[in-house]
């Protein structure tokens, strides 16, 4: 089978990195054989997220025969859509953006429709800070006696500050370099960053450890991974300022990319174990069944992989990766309004909060981008695992009971629905991955074929992150399997 070389290099022409080509394939189409004995798939793949798939397609491409091994019941990963809920919302990977070459190529490859969401964001009145039971505006957080921020500072709101910071201090000529080890020494935490910017500990926590953008705390996360996140985002906004979604629900995408697949996709089929032999990897799972191929692609994530059995074991660096690497804890519910109670009391329908309720984003997905379908309430890193520590029907309760005590006028018109953790997501642990500091330097090691195990996922991605990223290293996992 030929291999669109136009369509494979769309996702690092968008970066402008020219990563990999479509090339390269085409190179090495012509020498690839089928090795498997009959029946047998020619590699097996473990996990039906955006990785796997993205696996799947390129080496059936290629001409070679694929089956995918997924623990959940279905498919997607990190992908996870409310289709019985008003506007879709969803618990996991959000949007695109326009430089999102290789996302978008799927979807038109899916025939999924694409539409614009960003400007969706930007309706209304932003948000208001909660500090306490008191609701601000940007002016009145400003004056606030009790805004722990620099004087220059003091207009930024809580959840603009870090990001913000990070944008205009970068530190790396070449973001890409990131994970370069002559870039070691950069990659303190992301605290020790925060205050050579002039913030104090009780600016810090206010403004990275109560909703953090990775991790737990700023102690924990690495800088070198904030300044790579940070350059990825404006290389993604050069290409145009567009959020893009699917039509009907995101989860729409891997189910299209999926009945795509010429091969087995099998669920409900968890991994307990992987043995490498002379004859071939054997792959265990929990139902008894064993699958064999020449070659097994790995894009479960370390939080999952650390559970699962590898002979040989994994070593050195890989292995402190499998036992180490971080994966964000988020925890949401889904609420609705059964009238706009924000129209009562004249204030944001949006709420940032320093205490237990997180923040409240209102969602307008729906016909009428005006038309505010539903709110997400999330929480994240330590107050995620707080509420994880709670009967999910209380975290629910706890919400309507703390947003009808800040918005008097919401008494009896609110209602929680969906309750979604990451961090207790059996499968998962988490939702992205991130490093601690000092660990930049591990990503390339972490992606290294392990005999005939070769790896990928959002995780092991060095250009890009998200969906892109997960993508990204699918390309590069291929292209060992086809051994270029």
């Amino acid at each position: 089978m030929g291999f669109d070389r136009r369509k494979f290099t769309l996702g690092a022409s968008a970066l402008g990195l020219g990563a990999m080509t479509g090339a390269r394939f085409a190179q090495a189409a012509p020498t690839m054989k089928a090795s498997a004995s009959a029946g047998q798939p020619d590699v097996l793949i473990l996990g039906a997220g955006i990785s796997g798939l993205h696996s799947a397609h390129l080496l059936e491409e290629m001409g070679m025969k694929v089956t995918i091994l997924e623990a959940r019941e279905r498919v997607g990963g990190r992908i996870l859509t409310l289709m019985d809920q008003p506007g879709y919302p969803e618990m996991g990977f959000n949007s695109m953006a326009a430089g999102y070459g290789r996302g978008i190529d799927a979807a038109q490859r899916a025939g999924v429709e694409l539409q614009e969401v960003g400007a969706r964001y930007r309706i209304g009145p932003p948000s208001q800070v909660y500090i306490g039971n008191t609701a601000m505006t940007r002016e009145e957080w400003a004056r606030f006696p009790g805004n722990p921020f620099p004087e220059q500072y003091k207009s930024v709101m809580p959840g603009e500050l870090v990001g913000m910071l990070v944008a205009q201090n970068g530190r790396l000529e070449d973001w890409t370099r990131w994970s370069d080890p002559a870039n070691a020494a950069l990659d303190v935490s992301l605290h020790e960053f925060l205050k050579g910017q002039g913030l104090s500990d009780a600016a810090i926590h206010l403004a990275n450890d109560l909703a953090p953008y990775y991790g737990i705390n700023a102690y924990g996360t690495s800088s070198l991974m904030m300044e790579f996140n940070d350059g990825f985002i404006k290389t993604m906004m050069a290409a145009g300022m567009e959020s893009l979604a699917v039509k009907g629900g995101n989860q729409k995408l891997p189910i299209a990319l999926a009945e795509q697949i010429k091969g087995d996709i099998l669920l409900g089929r968890e991994v307990l174990g992987i043995v490498q032999e002379d004859a071939g990897t054997t792959v265990f799972c929990a139902d008894g069944s064993r699958f064999t191929a020449p070659k097994v692609i790995c894009s479960l994530p370390l939080s999952a992989l650390r559970n699962v059995k590898i002979d040989p074991a994994l070593n050195g660096v890989q292995a402190e990766a499998v036992a180490q690497l971080g994966y964000q804890p988020i925890s949401m519910a889904f609420i609705t309004a059964e009238s706009p109670f924000w129209e009562e009391d004249g204030l944001a329908p949006g709420m940032w909060t320093d205490g237990l309720l997180g923040n409240v984003m209102p969602q307008r997905y729906g016909e009428d981008p005006n038309e505010i379908t539903g709110f997400i309430v999330q929480a994240r890193g330590n107050l995620a695992l707080y509420w994880d520590r709670m009967d999910p029907e209380a975290v629910k309760q706890m919400i309507v009971r703390r947003i009808e005590e800040l918005r008097p006028a919401a008494k009896g018109k609110v209602k929680a629905h969906t309750y979604f953790s990451w961090a207790k997501e059996r499968f998962n642990g988490g939702d992205v991955s991130y490093l601690a500091p000092g660990q930049s330097t591990w990503v390339n090691d972490m992606a290294q074929p392990a005999g005939n195990m070769h790896f990928c996922g959002e995780h092991l991605a060095t250009s890009a992150r998200g969906l892109e990223g997960a993508m990204e290293s699918a390309e590069r996992a291929v292209l060992e399997v086809l051994g270029v």
